[in-house]
């Protein structure tokens, strides 16, 4: 027999307790799955894992953000050209002699309608001393539609031909091939014999200890991979030894300075032994035969 429903005062039925709202509440809860069994919420967890590993991030970081800079990146600057009024239409370069217009360009990695407002200065700059012949370079721009490009370039002290093909050397021993002959080459030293540009720094070097030979030197052949042979301008060899050059050069400036001896009628100077000088007469077909006779540079004007 089931007992009379409670009500009020009023004659209604008896609301309900707090504790009755809060024990249906409770169980609701506890009718669910529990969030980690939840299938989208376990997929998204795993998938931020799999990203978090350094590989899923990489590939991430590198492909999918990257590819998508990129399109942002190609699509202001195609923005930028259309709507801009400074579209690039000339280049000038200032101070080029040895570097080619072919390294330049590439260099600058522009193209005729580009923006001007759209290059990156110092990006080609660097690009452009990156050049081995290119000390320094400035790059600006000139509205309305000028790149002016400014080159310091290092400077040739020697030269050395082979063939149709000139090879300009710096003071460090720094080269470069160009395909013709630059401005101002005919006051250049003239190198000959394999290996020659790797030594050029010691040859100067060593002509410091003579400046009375140096400023009457044409030509240098480096002899055997060990020793150098001086070319005056007027076609006096000179034979240096392998040791002690330095010696002998400065024997042969005191020799000079008593005899005349570079001046005179000798074809060929032989210093090569220490405590004794071979000189030969020039147009003599005695004496001591020449060593650089295979290795002589070509006399070709320059």
């Amino acid at each position: 027999m089931r007992a009379p429903a409670r009500t009020s005062k009023s004659g209604g039925a008896a609301p309900k307790r707090d504790y009755d709202r809060r024990k249906k509440r409770s169980t609701s809860r506890k009718s669910g799955k529990p969030v980690w069994r939840q299938p989208m919420l376990l997929g998204l967890a795993v998938l931020l894992l799999g990203l978090g590993g350094g590989g899923g991030w990489f590939a991430w970081r590198q492909g999918w953000l990257v590819a998508i800079e990129g399109h942002i990146e190609q699509a202001s600057r195609s923005v930028i050209s259309a709507i801009t009024p400074f579209k690039l239409a000339d280049i000038t370069v200032e101070g080029r002699d040895y570097v080619t217009r072919e390294a330049i360009l590439a260099a600058l990695d522009v193209k005729a309608g580009d923006s001007l407002l759209g290059i990156d200065l110092q990006a080609a700059r660097h690009r452009l001393e990156a050049i081995d012949w290119v000390a320094s370079a400035t790059v600006e721009r000139r509205l309305p539609d000028t790149l002016y490009v400014t080159l310091k370039e290092r400077r040739a002290v020697a030269i050395w031909q082979n063939g149709t093909e000139y090879t300009l050397i710096d003071q460090n021993g720094r080269t470069v091939r160009a395909s013709r002959m630059p401005p101002g080459a005919e006051s250049l030293l003239l190198l000959g014999g394999p290996g020659a540009p790797e030594h050029v720094g010691d040859l100067l070097l060593l002509l410091t200890y003579e400046p009375n030979v140096a400023k009457r030197l044409r030509a240098a052949v480096w002899v055997g991979q060990r020793r150098w042979n001086l070319i005056l301008k007027n076609d006096v060899e000179i034979w240096l030894p392998e040791e002690d050059a330095v010696a002998a050069l400065q024997r042969l400036g005191k020799l000079d300075a008593d005899y005349k001896l570079l001046s005179r009628e000798f074809g060929v100077i032989d210093l090569r032994l220490p405590d004794k000088l071979y000189l030969r007469k020039r147009g003599s077909a005695d004496g001591i035969p020449s060593p650089t006779a295979a290795a002589k540079p070509v006399q070709s004007k320059v």
